[in-house]
């Protein structure tokens, strides 16, 4: 597979940086594209669609880049990764999710992805404010199974919560996802989704939810419960929220992380990244500091040791990593670089989609979603 990555500040450059890496006969037909919304994305698509050069793309809150020629963890940039991939062993569409619920939208492109390869699998990205994540990935699994190889994440805003992209080649949408899908019997596609967040606090009733729109916390409205625990006021949500998300317990020991993504302030209502079932248990979560990055740094090695060759590595890590763990965050996402010393892209999220322990692929919040790339 033939692998070439590159950051910028800005699109001219962008621009500059694509010509010169396509003028010595390298002719890339896939581009992993993640930029700020500082940046002019119609632009990028505009440049990129002549090109004959599918494109997965999305904004971001944060963008991440380790190649053999430096290590960027940007606010405000792009980084890309061009490709060079078999013909006929890949395909790429965007979908828009207007008029569908995020689970009849997951249905659609888990339909499309089935057509073009019987066991595909997937890289998605999906427009972070307006579709949820947990049901787009149960949508996809209703048609493609429980197993299907699947990793992703929800686009940013650079933390703005007011409209996130997804885009290809062709065209963005603000309420949509985007799939690269894949022949598995040409390429392998292995990951890990690991997060190190803790529970806080007692166990808590989901007693009024919607979805991924949660109304009442053990019958008060879940904006105030929100506010009284956390002792924050209107102004400090949703931002502070994502650092502290609910934890909903399942089956002991299993448990997954939902991040605030928005307020409805007339209902007191709170709108999470995934859905949060009403009857649901959870507890508050915080991140317990420093220990996440020893935590993350013991996964990666374990998931090295399982998988020691690639060809690229794609990181889809969530932007409350970022905010609890500041400049020291490139401390875990070295510990990958280190290891497979391969070209790794990626950004920071509001929701990481991957496969778990159980090779079933689910939704989650706060995590490290690691994936590695080979063709076989």
């Amino acid at each position: 597979m033939q692998v070439r990555t590159f950051s910028t500040g800005s699109v001219n450059d962008f621009r500059q940086k694509w010509d010169r890496n396509s003028a010595d006969g390298f002719i890339p037909n896939v581009a992993i594209v993640f930029s700020s919304v500082e940046l002019d994305l119609a632009g990028i698509v505009e440049f990129l669609g002549p090109k004959g050069v599918r494109v997965l793309g999305s904004s971001s809150c944060g963008e991440i880049l380790y190649n053999n020629t430096g290590k960027v963890i940007s606010e405000g940039g792009l980084v890309c990764c061009m490709l060079n991939l078999i013909p006929g062993s890949f395909d790429l569409r965007l979908f828009n999710g207007i008029g569908m619920t995020s689970f009849e939208l997951g249905q659609k492109s888990g339909s499309w992805a089935k057509k073009v390869f019987a066991d595909p699998a997937i890289l998605v990205v999906a427009s972070g404010l307006t579709i949820d994540g947990e049901q787009l990935v149960r949508g996809i699994q209703n048609v493609l199974g429980q197993d299907v190889m699947m990793y992703g994440g929800l686009s940013g805003d650079d933390a703005h919560f007011k409209e996130t992209t997804v885009f290809s080649e062709a065209s963005a949408e603000s309420n949509g996802a985007i799939l690269l899908v894949l022949d598995k019997s040409v390429y392998e596609i292995n990951g890990i989704a690991t997060s190190g967040w803790v529970s806080i606090g007692a166990d808590k009733i989901i007693t009024s939810s919607e979805g991924n729109i949660v109304y009442t916390i053990d019958n008060e409205p879940a904006l105030d419960v929100y506010k009284q625990y956390l002792n924050v006021s209107d102004e400090d949500l949703p931002e502070i929220g994502v650092e502290y998300p609910l934890l909903i317990r399942k089956s002991d020991p299993d448990f997954v992380l939902r991040a605030v993504l928005n307020v409805d302030r007339e209902k007191k209502a709170l709108i999470f990244a995934g859905t949060v079932p009403a009857g649901a248990v959870v507890t508050f979560s915080s991140s317990p500091g420093f220990e996440i990055i020893e935590h993350t740094k013991k996964k990666v090695h374990e998931f090295y040791e399982s998988n020691p060759r690639c060809d690229l590595l794609i990181l889809f890590s969530c932007m409350a990593r970022h905010n609890a763990l500041g400049p020291t965050i490139s401390e875990e996402i070295e510990e990958a670089w280190v290891k497979w010393q391969k070209p790794l892209i990626g950004f920071f999220t509001y929701g990481e989609i991957g496969n778990n322990y159980q090779n079933s692929c689910d939704f989650y919040n706060q995590t490290f979603t690691l994936v590695s790339l080979k063709q076989k």
